[in-house]
């Protein structure tokens, strides 16, 4: 049997609350709006994608073997920012600044997985939030009148890292913990 499975880092909600303490001052309160759930603000690591349920203990102790060579992360926010399928926005996010550990984190994460048969993402790793999906009826011209914002550091420190099944539904998708893992504090 397959599901759908990714693994993430977890944002801390203070962060959270601080990025959208921002946005609302920023643009206040816009209707037609579906801004992300609370349960989908996490920073993907690893989109698995169809993986077979009998592995899934395989997979478990391929991320604890990674996971028990770091220490939680001093990570921070510092920008908004959109990515566009021609000229058309799909997805407004908040970047974060590069850190050393985390990505060193992520290649080991890719490489582990390649071994267990995933591909290697081609493309580098952007370290980056999902706070909405365009659906095309919101009002983008002010979502997007953000990435002019001078966004102020958000600095965070996090230590979990959540190994996730994915279910897609036809009113949106649904996100289960299949285990979570903590980095050395």
């Amino acid at each position: 049997m397959m599901i759908r499975s990714f693994i993430a880092l977890e944002i801390p909600e203070d962060a959270l609350s601080r990025i959208k303490e921002i946005i609302r001052s920023k643009i206040g309160e816009l209707h037609n709006v579906k801004w992300e759930s609370r349960e989908k603000l996490h920073l993907t690591l690893k989109f698995l994608g169809d993986t077979k349920k009998e592995f899934i203990d395989t997979y478990i102790s391929g991320i604890e073997g990674i996971i028990k060579k770091y220490n939680s992360l001093d990570l921070s926010f510092n920008r908004f920012g959109v990515f566009k399928k021609g000229n058309e926005p799909k997805i407004f996010w908040v970047g974060m600044n590069e850190n050393r550990k985390l990505g060193e984190m992520v290649s080991e994460i890719e490489t582990t997985f390649s071994e267990f048969g995933f591909k290697k993402e081609s493309r580098k790793f952007q370290p980056h939030l999902t706070l909405l999906r365009f659906r095309g009826y919101e009002d983008s011209k002010k979502i997007l009148s953000l990435t002019e914002v001078n966004l102020p550091l958000i600095k965070f420190t996090t230590d979990k890292i959540t190994f996730y099944e994915s279910e897609l539904l036809p009113s949106a998708s649904v996100y289960r913990s299949i285990k979570s893992f903590y980095l050395k504090i």
